[in-house]
């Protein structure tokens, strides 16, 4: 059976072997800290995707209005079922759409110096390794201490929110070959200053599918 292509979808099949490692850190350290930001989405990094059930499913994805249209009916959730599913309290909150950050903007808001030689910020986006090696490795600040412009003391702070950029961008916002969208930092921000999660809305052309 030959199965329709979509170009804007990007399938999540496989959790990053990193981002795993770097949850049974957050897990152990500071887990209900991480449950209180992303709410039921840290499930997310132990569910086991089946790739054939993902692939036949793709047949009735409408890929124009993003929902499973059948022949009759279609499936689209709403923010009140989203929220329950993720035991987040989204109904009546303001939704966040944010923008792409300067590398400058983007570095700041993660406590680090301006790296004019980070081309990919100014492409919208960063790598999981690069913010595992300095805030998942408990030595990232000792290694990397010319590249911060924080204390180590602050920099503990910050590594409960790269993680956060992380998930987002592995799992929930993918982007091609694994790149992690720099706007995710500022829904990040927003979520810790605010204390509630809230919808948020990525002006990417890719949706994930999981």
């Amino acid at each position: 059976m030959a199965y329709p292509h979509f170009p804007n979808t990007q399938m999540v099949v496989k959790v990053n072997p990193t981002l795993k490692i770097w949850w049974r850190d957050i897990e152990k350290n500071r887990g209900l800290e991480a449950s209180e930001l992303l709410g039921g989405l840290t499930a997310l990094i132990s569910v086991e995707s089946d790739r054939y059930l993902i692939k036949a499913l793709l047949q009735f994805w409408d890929s124009e209005r993003l929902v499973f249209k059948f022949k009759d009916f279609e499936l689209t959730p709403t923010i009140e079922e989203i929220g329950g599913f993720l035991g987040l309290p989204y109904k009546e909150q303001e939704m966040i759409v944010p923008h792409k950050p300067t590398p400058r903007s983007f570095l700041k808001q993660m406590g680090m110096r301006h790296n004019p030689d980070l081309l990919c910020l100014k492409e919208g986006w960063i790598s999981l390794e690069f913010l595992y090696a300095r805030f998942g490795d408990e030595e990232g600040y000792e290694n990397f201490s010319r590249e911060f412009a924080c204390s180590s003391a602050k920099w503990e702070k910050y590594r409960l929110n790269a993680f956060a950029v992380a998930l987002l961008g592995s799992l929930v916002f993918p982007m091609e070959r694994g790149k992690i969208h720099s706007s995710l930092s500022y829904v990040v921000r927003m979520l810790a200053r605010g204390g509630k999660t809230i919808v948020p809305m990525i002006p990417s052309n890719h949706k994930g599918i999981d």
